[in-house]
């Protein structure tokens, strides 16, 4: 008896020849090599995604910038202002500390956010009565285009008190860009707001925001 081999013929159509299975030289790959290769290739595809977010990541981490900065400060420490009675009055605040966004103007005392966002806001001065015999009560606002947007009364006994009484207000608020923010004083009697680093002072700051906001 004779035993006769099976094998396959392939036929290569660049050269137009035939060839045994296992000389075929273009012979496909098993199906768990094709798996495997799959697999590798998927592997090398994350990593380098990997890499690619890790790296961006790391850039932009490290730019000047990636959270926007906007503060400012600013005191009134030359020019006392007179505050008639039951009269609002706008407060100055012209000598200003810092502005890390050119956002305050001096000249105007009022605070202009580049950008939308919740802003920290405190303003302060520092009040004395015409008379320190009578009682009265000094009221402050922070005003937001011309709306108060927050406001604080004190009342203050007289009594021949020989200290200043400092009036302070502060809020958190949702500011959008271009809002146009100020302080105003309000009193009961005549006074003035007194020039002194602890008794008048305005300031913002906004809360760390994505720089694409």
């Amino acid at each position: 008896m004779i035993i006769i081999k099976k094998y396959y013929f392939n036929h290569n159509d660049k050269d137009d020849k035939y060839y045994v299975e296992k000389s075929y030289p273009y012979k496909k790959k098993s199906r768990e090599a094709s798996i495997n290769s799959k697999k590798e290739q998927h592997q090398e595809d994350f990593y380098e995604e990997s890499h690619d977010w890790a790296s961006k990541y790391k850039e932009d981490k490290g730019k000047k910038g990636s959270t926007r900065e906007s503060a400012f400060r600013a005191l009134n420490l030359t020019m006392p202002q007179n505050v008639p009675a039951n009269t609002f009055v706008k407060a100055v605040f012209p000598t200003e500390q810092f502005d890390l966004a050119n956002e305050y103007n001096p000249i105007t005392s009022t605070f202009r956010p580049k950008k939308d966002g919740v802003y920290s806001i405190i303003a302060t001065i520092g009040f004395s009565p015409n008379d320190q015999m009578l009682d009265y009560r000094t009221r402050i606002e922070i005003r937001v285009n011309g709306t108060t947007a927050i406001a604080i009364d004190n009342d203050f006994f007289g009594g021949n008190t020989p200290f200043v009484n400092a009036v302070s207000v502060s809020t958190i608020y949702n500011l959008e860009a271009g809002d146009r923010v100020e302080v105003f004083v309000q009193s009961s009697i005549a006074g003035s707001i007194v020039t002194s680093e602890d008794g008048s002072h305005f300031e913002a700051a906004r809360f760390p925001s994505p720089t694409n906001n």
